[in-house]
């Protein structure tokens, strides 16, 4: 008997939870995403027959290329800090989490009550990530912030910043998928308004993050005009092409052909993952 995959007991977990929700309405008619080969297990032949109501299809998809070892995803059954999440993304991973339903509300985020939608939310955040378009850049990214994250000057920068700053910054490390020119600016944004809130000035403070993400002089300079607004192209294709660079090596191949990954038999540590309640904006969720 093959053991059974991460995605399946994935599958098997939304399945339960929206039939319980939904009643007979779970079942929305015929699926509309065909795997490329059968599924390993019952839940998710029943995702590759049926569409399930809430799922969409871009989630099913993952599931699907999960299930055939083509998604770098970790089962955990707790909720990881924020700096776990951020270590798997700069290896080129991120998580997925099912939960109780209380464990879920305790958390905080009202955008996600309860354990099927917080599952939901991972699934689409690990699309966003594995988008190939996104993926190295993101990678790239999340291995400098990690870098300055862990840097004496910026810990010392920090240590004068306050609770805001590290709830925003959490959720940029942890809760955002897609540009990474665009997480660069959100993080960049996130500085400026907590020094801003300290009264100082702000280029002090950027030299601090980008000097401990080990940029040289000319992506430093791109960095420093790039904002939310992309007015800014050259610059921001150029501190993409960097990130890129940075990623390119760790980045997942899509078609890797890696086996299945089994469901872990036992979950991690209990932890505790910043709720997107103090973050102001969170356009990629």
């Amino acid at each position: 008997m093959f053991p059974v995959t991460s995605a399946e007991t994935t599958a098997a977990f939304l399945l339960d939870r929206v039939r319980a929700a939904r009643g007979p309405l779970w079942d929305e008619g015929r699926a509309r995403v065909a795997p490329p080969e059968p599924p390993s297990g019952p839940a998710l032949r029943t995702f590759a027959e049926r569409r399930v109501r809430g799922v969409p299809e871009d989630v099913a998809r993952g599931l699907f290329a999960w299930d055939r070892g083509e998604r770098p995803v970790d089962l955990l059954f707790e909720i990881p800090p924020a700096r776990g999440v951020l270590a798997l993304q700069a290896r080129g991973r991120r998580c997925v989490c099912l939960l109780d339903d209380a464990v879920a509300l305790g958390h905080g985020d009202p955008r996600h009550p309860d354990g099927l939608a917080f599952a939901l939310h991972d699934l689409c955040h690990m699309e966003k990530f594995v988008a190939p378009e996104h993926h190295a850049g993101q990678v790239g990214f999340f291995r400098l912030v990690e870098r300055a994250l862990a840097a004496p000057a910026m810990i010392a920068l920090e240590q004068d910043l306050d609770d805001t700053w590290r709830a925003e910054r959490d959720y940029v490390i942890a809760d955002m998928n897609g540009s990474a020119v665009f997480l660069f600016a959100a993080l960049k944004m996130k500085l400026k308004l907590a020094v801003g809130r300290r009264g100082a000035p702000f280029g002090p403070a950027l030299d601090v993050l980008l000097s401990a993400m080990d940029l040289s002089d000319d992506v430093r300079d791109a960095a420093r005009a790039v904002s939310p607004r992309r007015d800014h192209p050259a610059d921001a294709r150029r501190l993409l092409d960097h990130f890129e660079s940075v990623g390119a090596g760790v980045a997942i191949r899509r078609a890797s052909g890696s086996p299945a990954t089994p469901a872990p038999r036992s979950p991690p540590p209990p932890a505790s993952r910043p709720a997107a309640a103090a973050a102001s904006t969170a356009p990629s969720s």
